[in-house]
């Protein structure tokens, strides 16, 4: 089933052709040991559109890529919730995509110009309550919702997001967030009982991140840690990191600027306002030779981006941090 409109609605390891990685994550935060939990995992990915407009070989193997990890791709830590809950993929631009039986998604369509955020999820596991999809900025999709598990349970609201490059454009994160925002707010992840989680290629590095590298650091860009992104999107208020998968340098194939290397920038983040970290991966990781390679650089100027898989605990009663 998939859900295109853009109003809201009532209503083992990782495959071995999926590269990855292990990464560090910070201490557990807002869970308690003694308290019911749930291990909810998400994975985040933008192979970018050069690959679906420009390359049929990377179109295949990056739909049959997609297929397999949404199918069998279980969480860094083992398969004891059964594989992946949602997956955000990014200018996945394949509009008759058939996911694997029991997934569904919103926002398998062109919108927003020709830019593509689909957010896939187990209906087998989760059942969507409302939904919505629309521009956060002029050519940058999103594509939310809220999801009860379907044995009962606390909701919890999951956004895929495209950010607009925001390197010499401080007002065009202003605008994507205002928007977000505002979003989130319609479906319900203000109130203070809410568990959110935010699945986005953000396009803003941290700070720390930006002042290692000379010219990221003179660009006039916008750079911010994953507490300044959730608060300027009313899901944050504490001065601590919220849970998330540790930034990683994870796009792209072929360098935005002369001087950067590929894969130099930070950017695609998952991010929550509730929970704890459990594990992290960096997917295709090294990057897959149909997706990034000299002779792709060259020939198709691809900026496939390296994907993110996170498990997060959340409490059966959440505590969050969420602005005023």
């Amino acid at each position: 089933t998939h859900i295109h409109s853009a109003t809201v609605a009532c209503g083992s390891a990782i495959p071995s052709d999926v590269s990855s990685r292990s990464m560090s994550v910070s201490p557990p935060l807002l869970a308690s040991s003694a308290a019911p939990t749930t291990t909810v995992s998400f994975a985040h990915w933008n192979p970018h559109y050069e690959c679906f407009l420009k390359e049929p070989t990377c179109r295949r193997n990056a739909t049959a890529s997609l297929a397999r990890l949404l199918a069998s791709g279980c969480s860094p830590t083992g398969c004891a919730n059964g594989g992946l809950d949602f997956a955000s993929v990014i200018e996945f631009e394949v509009a008759d995509y058939e996911p694997p039986a029991g997934w569904e998604s919103i926002g398998l369509a062109q919108t927003c110009g020709h830019d593509w955020a689909t957010l896939f999820y187990d209906a087998r596991r989760w059942k969507v309550s409302a939904w919505s999809t629309g521009c956060l900025a002029p050519g940058r999709s999103f594509a939310a919702g809220v999801f009860a598990p379907a044995g009962g349970g606390v909701a919890l609201t999951v956004a895929s997001a495209h950010f607009p490059q925001t390197q010499h454009n401080a007002s065009a994160y202003a605008e994507a967030t205002a928007t977000l925002r505002a979003v989130l707010a319609r479906l319900g992840a203000h109130k203070p009982e809410a568990a959110t989680v935010l699945l986005a290629d953000t396009n803003t590095e941290s700070p720390q991140a930006a002042a290692s590298t000379a010219w990221h650091n003179s660009s006039g860009g916008v750079n911010k840690t994953n507490a300044a992104l959730l608060s300027d999107l009313g899901l944050w208020a504490s001065p601590d990191e919220p849970p998330a998968a540790p930034l990683f340098k994870g796009c792209c194939c072929t360098p935005f600027f002369a001087g950067d290397t590929p894969f130099s920038w930070e950017g695609d983040r998952i991010v929550a306002n509730a929970g704890s970290p459990a594990s992290s991966r960096v997917l295709f990781d090294p990057p897959p030779a149909w997706a990034c390679s000299e002779e792709l650089r060259n020939a198709t100027g691809s900026e496939f981006h390296k994907g993110v898989a996170f498990d997060l605990v959340l409490p059966a009663a959440r505590s969050v941090s969420v602005a005023s």
